[in-house]
């Protein structure tokens, strides 16, 4: 899904984690290479290098902080991926200003200690960064997805299930936006039966379904490709086994409106 943290729809996290990755593995390549040439002003570097790192970290965070509770599905195996991937994160940093603080000062040649210490942030880094690419690559967290006929992407925040979605003629043939009513998340899309509304939840690892693609009167999560009967909610195609729960829709005066009861149907 799109990121909540961009600039002109560019995710900003990814154009921040570079700097802590790099500086943090330059660090410890730095105090390596210092420790054995025995030269001083690599390890001096790699002390420097160490608190660039750590600054990166901390800025980086904040616009992945904002995403993981913005954007990635709740209850969703990329919720659970994304919150493994900032605690490990978070570990790193702590890991690093350790050693800084353990240092005590750039001309101080780094001991053992610090080379354990640095040589864990380092293969922590590579698992969590492992994590952050799942997160991007195959959650596709933070892609701008533009489908053919989707249109711009919508999203509706309504405290109430008494207020309208939108208008009738808001949305096109093939066209789907994500409404959050009353802390539900309901897609409300547009196929060839008329206005329908759905879970946004899919039923194989949480993928947002408001994210896929809408083709006739079938949504394809973008996570792994269920495909699922938007009408009943029934299962059209795997890997998700069971149906996904569906909203009946009236319409008023033109505006679009939802009932509050999930009419979730067994798999035929």
């Amino acid at each position: 899904m799109r990121s909540r943290a961009h600039l002109r729809s560019h995710p900003i996290h990814p154009m921040l984690v570079a700097f802590p990755i790099g500086l943090w593995v330059a660090s410890f390549a730095f105090d390596i290479f210092g420790v054995a040439l025995r030269e001083s002003t690599l390890w001096s570097a790699g002390y420097y290098a160490a608190i660039g790192g750590s600054v990166g970290a901390v800025l980086a965070a904040v616009p992945g902080v904002i995403d993981l509770f913005s954007v990635v599905p709740p209850k969703s195996s990329a919720k659970s991926r994304g919150l493994i991937h900032g605690a490990v994160n978070t570990l790193v940093l702590v890991l690093f200003i350790g050693e800084i603080i353990y240092r005590g000062d750039a001309y101080s040649q780094p001991d053992r200690i610090a080379l354990l210490v640095s040589f864990v942030g380092v293969c922590l880094l590579g698992y969590t960064g492992w994590l952050g690419g799942t997160l991007a690559y195959r959650n596709q967290i933070g892609v701008d997805h533009r489908y053919a006929g989707a249109g711009t992407w919508k999203e509706r925040n309504l405290k109430d299930w008494s207020e309208p979605v939108c208008n009738s003629s808001e949305l096109a043939d093939g066209q789907m936006m994500l409404a959050n009513i009353a802390g539900k998340r309901v897609v409300v899309g547009k196929c060839s039966e008329g206005i329908v509304a759905f879970a946004d939840r899919c039923t194989h690892k949480g993928g947002s379904l408001a994210d896929g693609t809408l083709i006739g009167c079938a949504v394809q999560c973008p996570w792994h490709g269920s495909q699922f009967n938007v009408s009943n909610g029934h299962v059209i195609a795997g890997p998700a086994e069971r149906p996904i729960s569906t909203y009946v829709t009236h319409i008023k005066a033109g505006e679009v409106y939802v009932e509050p009861t999930s009419k979730k149907k067994k798999a035929a």
